[in-house]
């Protein structure tokens, strides 16, 4: 393990959308920082080749796998990260979905399944956690919201409602734990280079395509890494941080700076 700084050194968090995208690319870093990570997906293979590269490292890691929008899933994470590691310091609620449609014929059933995965997953997990981030007497939880929760475009209703609604979930808590130790924010990112990004590049013909859109959205003319995200996930999770809850980090290239 190169250039490591140890910034959560001994801590131990669950970091979950570990398998690809931004939950994987943060999941590396804080390897690299010396963090235990317990790592969850619906996607068992692609689980497990993060949890390879993470033990490549030096890491210490466990999997889980299932539906984030189940609070099985959240209780049988929470159960597994406090009895490998003995207790829980850190948790990254990031796994989330966006289904693409108008309003008009968007189905209900998608509606609701975006709410359950993006929103619903990050109820539950801190539902389950927060007990544990207490009995450390402080802890720190990381939401992944994005600057389309206040910006948007057609065909976004689902993702948008959901996005805004993390913001406000993260508030609320940053209000009523704060003086127990455990702070809450969230970070909005824009455009990121996500496998969910290629895939709407393909969709579009080619990642030629979809640049003109980046550049005329994200006046940085280019997508953010998953690791550069994933540094804004590292602050915010470490004590340098401790002054810091409630708040929303955006990680956009001026997204939501320009006109």
């Amino acid at each position: 393990m190169t250039n490591r700084q140890g910034r959560l050194e001994g801590k131990a968090a669950i970091i979950t959308g570990a398998a690809s995208g931004i939950g994987k690319g943060t999941a590396l870093l804080f390897a690299e920082e010396g963090c235990r990570l317990a790592l969850v997906d619906r996607n068992e293979e692609k689980l497990l080749e993060t949890a390879e590269e993470i033990k490549a490292l030096g890491g210490e890691c466990i999997v889980i796998a299932g539906d984030v929008s189940s609070s099985l899933t959240a209780e049988r994470a929470v159960s597994a990260a406090v009895s490998a590691f003995g207790g829980l310091d850190i948790v990254f609620n990031n796994a989330g979905i966006m289904p693409i449609g108008d309003i008009v014929d968007y189905p209900e059933e998608t509606w609701d399944d975006v709410m359950s995965v993006n929103l619903k997953s990050m109820f539950l997990m801190c539902k389950k956690a927060i007990p544990e981030l207490l009995k450390r007497g402080k802890g720190s939880i990381i939401n992944t919201s994005s600057v389309m929760a206040s910006l948007t475009e057609p065909g976004h209703g689902a993702y948008t409602a959901s996005k805004a609604g993390i913001i406000g979930l993260t508030k609320e808590i940053a209000v009523s734990y704060a003086e127990r130790g455990i702070r809450c924010n969230a970070i909005c990112p824009g455009w990121v280079e996500t496998d969910m990004n290629v895939k709407l590049a393909e969709s579009m013909g080619g990642m030629d395509k979809l640049y003109p859109v980046i550049k005329q959205q994200q006046p940085l003319g280019r997508m953010a890494t998953t690791r550069e995200v994933g540094y804004a996930v590292l602050f915010l999770a470490s004590d340098e941080a401790s002054a810091v809850t409630g708040s929303c980090l955006y990680v956009d290239g001026a997204s939501s700076a320009s006109i």
